[in-house]
């Protein structure tokens, strides 16, 4: 994850409401990692922001090849009912 985003989400997450930032700084924050991520869109050009994002990207390429999710053996990924009670609160709610 580029630093920006880490930075910009410890400033949201701020215990103290009044550190927070304004919807308007966030949204000058993004577009200003935008526009130096797709410096075509716009004359700005931040090096450190783009970098950021370039080698987050690396990172991302180079971790998600390697990646694979462990699957417990018992495990159920099916949809099942929870216990035989919700066929009838299933009925009572359609009516």
């Amino acid at each position: 994850m580029p630093k920006c985003y880490r930075d910009l989400m410890k400033k949201c997450w701020d215990s103290d409401p009044n550190n927070r930032l304004k919807a308007s700084e966030i949204e000058k924050l993004i577009k200003l990692f935008h526009d130096s991520y797709c410096p075509i869109e716009t004359e700005q050009d931040d090096d450190e922001i783009e970098e950021q994002f370039k080698e987050a990207e690396r990172y991302r390429r180079t971790n998600s090849d390697n990646y694979l999710p462990t699957v417990h053996p018992q495990a159920i990924y099916t949809s099942r009912l929870l216990n035989p009670f919700t066929p009838k609160f299933i009925d009572d709610n359609v009516k």
